[in-house]
């Protein structure tokens, strides 16, 4: 007996899809105009730019990531020269992490070219 359930047009399913395909654009632009930073890191320095400094973990929840997975995009970040790991004055346990001004001129050019794809994935889709 076949199951009814097709899979294929699930909102899961195609929104997975529209995202790998976005994320898949994203870095072949990035590629293309000679940007060494891939989606998931774009998406922590746009998170940091916007929200200022902020834990590893609290990177983490807004990205919905686990907390090695962060760790290692923190790391990656850090070497690049994206962000800085400071001590918190208030608690020595804690390493906010602050998006650096090398982060912000590249942001510049990347949030341009995310611009466009925004643009052209909307396009010919009503607002409402």
């Amino acid at each position: 007996m076949p199951f009814s359930y097709d899979y294929n047009q699930s909102l899961g399913y195609l929104t997975g899809i529209a995202s790998r395909l976005l994320n898949n654009t994203l870095a072949t632009r990035f590629k293309a105009a000679g940007i060494d930073m891939t989606p998931e890191q774009w998406g922590a320095i746009i998170i940091l730019l916007n929200e200022g400094a902020m834990t590893q973990g609290q990177l983490g929840d807004q990205l919905l990531l686990e907390k090695s997975s962060v760790s290692r995009l923190a790391d990656a970040l850090e070497r690049r020269g994206w962000i800085e790991r400071t001590i918190d004055p208030n608690d020595s346990r804690q390493r906010p992490v602050t998006p650096t001004q090398n982060a912000l001129d590249m942001a510049v050019r990347c949030a341009s070219i995310a611009s466009t794809i925004h643009e052209e994935v909307q396009h010919g889709i009503d607002k409402a």
